[in-house]
């Protein structure tokens, strides 16, 4: 089979199969925690998990991996969940690369977001009444002071807990607030948004294929809109992510998902 041989010559391939690797070692001791983390009485439908994403399927240059963890923590005393994105290949990067999102577990109120690029870091501390963003670049550092009046939800990595914690069926929908890492200055970073359950359907994706809730997340001033297929069994993972921002559109899917006290193929 000299197709297949040369194909796993590519280093982008051997990577990838590389971090399957890895992961599939995590899942197995993942799964034998199934117990005691049932005994521990973790929010039902939001569990520790790892997520093997390629990320941008159909960018010209191929996708990037990305590796998904959802952990419990607590941050001041409070419980958390972390939900951290980082790059599979981590030598590509001369920082320590890294989009992480904390989010209370009882309100499911963001608490702080994190990310690292070479070109940047952004930095938000969600408050009762306030939130705080910083950037930082090799030009200095910029501060905003985002006024907040009235409870936001996570977005970002910290969207993987919200959308699993909702009781999500069939036409069921959801109207909140975000604030947007991306647009705006001020109080206008926070965005009314839709969420929508628009149908179950069956899908390929390159995990195989699953039962996928189709759920839409809309910003109301028509700035971006969130396409995920997520399991339609407790925890609600997505398999499948369309972003859309202006002219912007970005495929993603998930290769391998390891969920703690789910087995493999439920």
């Amino acid at each position: 089979m000299p197709h297949v041989a040369e194909n796993l010559t590519s280093p982008g391939l051997l990577r990838t199969c590389i971090a399957v690797g890895i992961v599939m070692l995590v899942l197995m001791e993942v799964q034998a925690c199934g117990d005691r983390a049932a005994r521990r009485a973790l929010t039902p439908t939001v569990r520790p998990a790892l997520l093997l994403w390629q990320v941008d399927v159909d960018a010209p240059e191929g996708p990037t991996g990305t590796l998904e963890a959802i952990t419990p923590i607590r941050v001041n005393g409070r419980k958390a969940w972390r939900v951290t994105h980082y790059a599979t290949d981590p030598s590509a990067s001369n920082v320590n690369e890294f989009d992480l999102y904390d989010v209370d577990s009882e309100t499911l109120r963001p608490i702080r977001s994190v990310m690292q690029t070479p070109e940047f870091r952004l930095e938000i501390a969600f408050g009762s009444d306030e939130a705080t963003l910083r950037r930082t670049t090799k030009n200095g550092e910029t501060l905003e002071r985002i006024p907040l009046a009235s409870a936001v939800m996570p977005e970002g990595p910290g969207g993987t807990v919200f959308v699993a914690s909702l009781p999500l069926k069939e036409g069921f929908s959801r109207q909140y607030s975000m604030l947007d890492r991306w647009d705006g200055n001020g109080s206008s970073r926070v965005k009314s948004v839709q969420l929508s359950v628009k149908g179950t359907t069956r899908m390929k994706v390159l995990a195989g294929t699953s039962d996928v809730f189709e759920v839409e997340i809309r910003a109301a001033d028509g700035s971006f809109t969130i396409v995920s297929y997520v399991r339609t069994e407790p925890p609600y993972y997505p398999w499948r992510m369309l972003y859309t921002r202006g002219s912007k559109r970005m495929v993603s899917e998930v290769v391998a998902m390891g969920v703690e006290g789910v087995k493999q193929g439920e």
